[in-house]
C-alpha cells in the first residue's frame, strides 16, 4: 500500500486527538469522557505508524482480510464508548430524581411552615423554651 496514505490515516488521528485535547482545555469535554477517545485515537496512530501490527493481528485471528479486523476493533471500541456514556447518563438521571424528591420534599416543608398562623409558630417557641432546661 502507498505510504502516504498511511501518513494520511496518522494526521487524521493526530488531528482527532489533539480536538479531543481542545475540548478538555475549553471544559466542553470532561477527561472521564474523553479518556476512551483518547485511547481510541492513539490507536490508530500506532496503527497508521505500524500498519504490519493490524495484519499481523489479523494473522493470528485467522482473519483473512486484514481492514475488515480495522473495522471490528472500531465498532467494538465504539461499543465500549456507548456503554461509558450509557453508565454516565444512567447515573446523572439517578441523581436528578433523588435531587427532585429532595427539592420536593423542601418545598413541602417550606409551604407547611408558611402556611401556620403566627400564633401557632409562636406556640411552638413557647414550648421549645419551656422544655429545654
Amino acid at each position: 500500500m502507498n505510504p502516504n496514505i498511511y501518513m494520511f490515516s496518522f494526521g487524521i488521528s493526530l488531528t482527532f486527538a489533539a480536538s479531543i485535547l481542545y475540548l478538555i482545555r475549553k471544559r466542553k469535554l470532561r477527561e472521564q469522557y474523553a479518556l476512551l477517545w483518547l485511547l481510541l485515537s492513539i490507536f490508530m496512530m500506532v496503527l497508521s505508524l505500524f500498519p504490519t501490527i493490524l495484519d499481523y493481528l489479523a494473522h493470528l485471528l485467522n482473519i483473512d482480510y486484514a481492514p475488515s479486523l480495522l473495522y471490528l476493533i472500531s465498532v467494538v471500541a465504539i461499543l465500549f464508548i456507548l456503554l461509558h456514556l450509557t453508565m454516565a447518563v444512567s447515573s446523572l438521571a439517578h441523581r436528578v430524581i433523588v435531587l427532585t424528591q429532595t427539592i420536593g420534599l423542601q418545598e413541602k416543608q417550606i409551604y407547611e411552615l408558611t402556611a401556620r398562623t403566627p400564633s401557632e409558630q409562636e406556640e411552638k417557641v413557647s414550648c421549645a423554651i419551656e422544655v429545654t432546661p
